[in-house]
């Protein structure tokens, strides 16, 4: 369960880290497109990655709050 938990912490930190990426790589290609819908519509799915890297980042919070709680008061149960 300990290992399962890493797992899943890690991979929760790198898709946090991957989605804020893109978005400041969509971001840095609106800046760049002449079409202002388009530039928008680039915007926009940056928005919605943050938003998503927030949730993750929450879920995050919440899972390394009961890893602690679970595995450092003592006890090593796997």
């Amino acid at each position: 369960m300990r290992r399962e938990m890493l797992e899943l912490l890690n991979t929760l930190a790198s898709g946090v880290i991957a989605l804020n990426t893109l978005a400041d790589d969509l971001v840095q290609a609106a800046a760049t497109v002449d079409d202002a819908s388009t530039a928008d519509l680039l915007r926009s799915v940056a928005r919605q990655h943050r938003v998503r890297a927030l949730e993750m980042q929450g879920q995050f919070a919440v899972l390394s709050a009961d890893y602690a709680e679970r595995f450092h008061t003592g006890s090593r149960t796997e």
